[in-house]
């Protein structure tokens, strides 16, 4: 069979190359077969038609449908027509003020700067005039993917094209809502949440993302372009995380910052554990040893303002690096909160799935000490999170608590 697509948000990268973080444009197959199939294996695992219950008799079934290193897969997929050309999409550039050449979010960007943020060079990089990398845009270009598999293997093959075509993209930053695609013909919300009824009951396995029990949730306002609805969802993490009067406080009076400290416990503990706090932060907002946004993923980079001889005691905050969160014993836990547009007849809501996974044991890495740390929260420590308290009620699941916020 054959399906038309095409792209919903900008993609990130796509290309076969990749230069430090990086992704340039692929002129001659930006859609790949082997990004396709990757795709599709995850979310064939995600939806686990199968009824397994181990990680052994999950692997087998994916290898017998999908391949192995020694076995070809049954399921054939092939690029029948590539989009056209897409159009650089600039989200930092520099600009001149005081004197001084700083990188600034481009006008109308600001949500999906934050969903974009490595597209940055590093401030290293930035001291020499590294240019930040774009994004790209396929306006309404349509692409055409044929796949060809035998007739038992259908209930698997839709199950992953479902759940790819309704929940994935391609390109980098998926989970975020970048390179999400819309297949011709594909129906709306209410299709996506009949879709996820059929696998919400399948097994779960430790240590496999997946469908069972999986969350999902839908804006409220509907937009006319899926760009301003992709912006609902970014916006929303960037207020819960950043933003003045959610994720932090109000600036002091006369102060010209955006916001002031955080309402998260992970910067004053990180202070804690490191024995590293500037006078002017000495009283903690928060003083519950907790880090609890471990939930949206991991690595977390933390970064503390250096601070500056001309506002008193704002210097002697935390500066080590490596300077950040990660699982015990792994580089990454990928997000389980996946973001994105969805269709919904004309119009187009804010959408966010997320995915049954475990947290794992975390640690803080801060040069080179390693200190073990909490993530999980009962109500007696969330009732002490101004973050975590919204509209008189409190929550122990910082995405719990973004699912509640995006249907109002």
């Amino acid at each position: 069979e054959d399906r038309r697509y095409r792209f919903l948000t900008y993609v990130f990268g796509g290309g076969v190359k990749v230069r430090e973080h990086e992704k340039p444009f692929d002129a001659v197959t930006p859609i790949r077969v082997a990004s396709v199939r990757g795709q599709l294996r995850f979310w064939w695992r995600a939806c686990n038609p199968g009824r397994c219950r181990t990680v052994e008799e999950l692997r087998q079934r994916e290898g017998e449908i999908w391949g192995t290193m020694s076995q070809a897969s049954k399921v054939e997929a092939a690029v029948l027509s590539q989009p056209s050309a897409p159009r650089n999409v600039e989200v930092f550039a520099y600009e001149l003020k005081n004197g001084k050449k700083i990188l600034v979010v481009q006008k109308g960007m600001r949500e999906i700067a934050y969903g974009a943020f490595p597209l940055q060079p590093s401030r290293e990089a930035q001291r020499s005039g590294a240019q930040p990398w774009v994004l790209y845009d396929y306006g309404s270009s349509i692409f055409t993917l044929r796949f060809t598999y035998p007739k038992e293997l259908r209930a698997d093959v839709e199950a992953a094209l479902w759940a790819w075509e309704t929940f994935g993209g391609l390109g980098g930053r998926t989970r975020r809502g970048f390179g999400a695609i819309l297949r011709e013909g594909a129906s709306g919300i209410s299709a996506a949440e009949a879709g996820l009824s059929k696998y919400r009951e399948n097994p779960h396995i430790a240590g496999a993302p997946s469908l069972h029990q999986a969350r999902f949730a839908t804006g409220s306002k509907p937009h006319s372009s899926a760009l301003e609805a992709w912006k609902d969802c970014l916006g929303l993490l960037q207020m819960m995380r950043q933003g003045r009067g959610f994720g932090r406080n109000d600036p002091p009076a006369g102060s010209r910052k955006p916001a002031g400290r955080s309402r998260w416990p992970e910067p004053d503990e990180i202070r804690n554990l490191t024995g590293k706090t500037a006078p002017a932060h000495k009283n903690p907002v928060v003083t519950v040893p907790r880090f609890p946004r471990a939930a949206f993923g991991m690595p977390i980079v933390f970064h503390f303002h250096p601070g500056s001889p001309a506002e008193p005691g704002s210097m002697g905050d935390p500066d080590m690096k490596p300077l950040q969160l990660q699982p015990v014993g792994f580089d990454r836990l990928a997000s389980p909160l996946i973001v994105r547009p969805l269709a919904d007849g004309k119009s187009f809501r804010a959408a966010a799935l997320v995915l049954s996974s475990e947290v794992p044991a975390s640690e803080l890495h801060a040069g080179k000490k390693v200190h073990p740390v909490n993530t999980t929260l009962d109500a007696t420590l969330a009732r002490q999170i101004p973050a975590l308290n919204r509209n008189g009620r409190t929550y122990t699941d910082p995405i719990d608590l973004f699912l509640e916020e995006l249907k109002r």
